[in-house]
């Protein structure tokens, strides 16, 4: 059987859906007999194959103010790629231009009398994340600055705005065979936009990668710190949805005797700022994308404490390998994170509140050692890649046992990758 995933959110610096794939790819491999096939935009059409896994890229623009996310403008290639490759099951983990795509594609494999599977993850609450919430913080900016007034209107639109997608998020899901979340948080939040019968699959994480038996002194030292800092982490996009200004801002607030220092792993349209912020403090540490898993694991394993402000979040996928690595969890109590950071694990507190942040800072570090514990503990018992998977696999196999099941190796058609 090939399985096949769509998203515009899979390249070099990209974070959680690119671990989710590139581990849904090694669970295949390692652990059935199936084929992957995955489908991304890039600066060029190419083709990669390797064993009993394709990479197919389709020449597509930058989205603007990005140096790395690009986005499909040309349904016809995907359904071109789709005929050629013939998947069996289709995972949509972004909606834009894709999802027509992959509909025209089952509609013809149907039609032809062999059964296809479609699937949509909910990766993004793309309503609220990138509808609404800049139109919110444009009315906010309005209000301090201009019109009250301008600032309501503002506010209604990106209700209207919100709603507008929220209605069009549910027809992509609902036209979908199985909708798929990764937590029971964001399974309500698709049931708000009116998806019924959401199936639940958290993502996992890797427990040998993610330990703190990686902790080490010298990448303490390497970058600046010593025995008795305390030293704070982020990883992720440096951009508004994260609230990367907010957690600076937090920093900043923390006592002296705290020792603190604040290590920044990402890229994004933030980055000239959190530079401007570095380049005046210099316990601000903003490194470089850790692309390499595993420097990425022994930086996270030499920290103290894992840090977020985004309240968008869907799994919050670094939160739990920062607790897998031992370390005790600071964020805001909003998606996500209410059930990524339970009482025990960390500390939440408002969105946007800075104050409350460093409050919380302070107390996770005092009980630093026994929160890790805890939360590598739990890790343990709750999260782990091929259980993620194994259920992955059981939500698919249910659709595909209420039809006729496909052949091995489904006929290809005589439609060639259009190459410009």
């Amino acid at each position: 059987m090939k399985l096949c995933d769509i998203t515009m959110a899979y390249n070099a610096k990209s974070g959680g859906i690119k671990t989710y794939i590139d581990e849904k790819r090694r669970f295949l491999r390692e652990h059935t007999e199936h084929e992957h096939l995955l489908i991304i935009p890039g600066s060029r059409d190419r083709v990669r194959r390797s064993g009993r896994t394709t990479t197919i890229t389709i020449r597509s623009p930058l989205l603007p103010r990005q140096e790395e996310y690009r986005i499909f403008v040309s349904t016809a290639k995907i359904r071109q790629v789709l005929m050629r490759e013939q998947p069996d099951i289709i995972e949509l983990g972004s909606y834009y231009t894709e999802p027509w795509a992959a509909f025209a594609y089952r509609r013809r494999r149907r039609e032809a009398g062999l059964q296809c599977t479609l699937g949509a993850y909910f990766h993004t609450d793309v309503a609220e994340a990138y509808v609404a919430a800049p139109l919110r913080s444009v009315a906010q900016n309005w209000h301090e600055e201009n019109s009250e007034a301008l600032a309501t209107s503002i506010d209604k639109i990106a209700d209207i705005a919100a709603a507008g997608a929220e209605k069009y998020m549910r027809y992509v899901f609902s036209h979908c065979d199985v909708a798929l979340a990764a937590s029971p948080t964001q399974a309500e939040r698709l049931q708000e936009y009116g998806v019924e019968h959401t199936e639940i699959v958290p993502m996992g994480v890797d427990l040998k990668l993610f330990n703190p038996r990686r902790r080490s002194a010298e990448v303490r030292a390497a970058n600046g710190a010593g025995p008795g800092d305390t030293v704070l982490i982020f990883a992720g996009r440096l951009c508004n949805e994260k609230r990367v200004p907010t957690l600076v801002e937090a920093f900043r607030k923390l006592p002296p005797e705290l020792n603190a220092q604040f290590w920044i792993l990402g890229d994004g349209p933030l980055r000239e700022e959190v530079e401007a912020a570095a380049a005046h403090s210099p316990s601000i540490k903003l490194l470089a994308y850790l692309g390499e898993r595993v420097r990425f694991a022994e930086t996270l394993a030499a920290a103290d404490i894992y840090v977020t402000a985004g309240p968008f979040e869907t799994f919050a996928l670094s939160v739990i390998e920062a607790q897998a690595s031992g370390l005790p969890v600071v964020g805001v109590n909003a998606g996500a994170l209410r059930e990524r950071a339970p009482p025990g694990l960390g500390f939440l507190g408002a969105v946007d509140d800075s104050d409350a942040l460093a409050a919380n800072i302070v107390r996770a570090a005092a009980e630093r050692s026994a929160i890790g514990i805890r939360a590598r503990r739990h890790v343990e018992e709750h999260f782990a890649w091929p259980r993620a998977f194994k259920k992955l696999l059981r939500c698919y196999g249910l659709e595909l046992e209420a039809g006729r099941k496909p052949p091995h190796a489904a006929p290809h058609q005589d439609l060639a990758l259009a190459v410009e």
